[in-house]
């Protein structure tokens, strides 16, 4: 009976020594990965939870620097976006305005007075 005990003692020890090594990291996820690549924005809804849940696993594995990168990387990917649409705006918004400027003068002109 000892044996037997002895026995599933130390290939329960050794089964969980080769468990724990197959275990990912969290900071090697997918999705931060992804997150990385392509931002914050590029995960899907349905993954925010676990998304949120790696991040916290990771800054308590001592990884603080690289998910402050990740955050500081998406911000400067959005800047970089709205400088783009920034410009684009102002040239819609003259193309709008003068478009109502040529439909109002052209009602003002084109009406008849009796």
């Amino acid at each position: 009976m000892k044996k037997y005990f002895l026995s599933i003692y130390i290939l329960s020890f050794i089964f969980n020594q080769l468990c724990s090594q197959s275990l990912p990291l969290p900071c090697n996820d997918p999705l931060i990965i992804l997150a990385e690549e392509k931002g914050i924005k590029a995960i899907p809804l349905v993954d925010i939870k676990r998304y949120k849940k790696l991040v916290k696993e990771c800054e308590n594995l001592g990884e603080k620097e690289k998910i402050k990168r990740l955050i500081y990387n998406d911000w400067q990917r959005d800047y970089e976006k709205a400088k783009k649409m920034q410009s684009w705006t102002s040239t819609h918004a003259m193309c709008v305005f003068v478009s109502f400027a040529y439909y109002f003068m052209g009602q003002v002109l084109a009406t008849k007075p009796n």
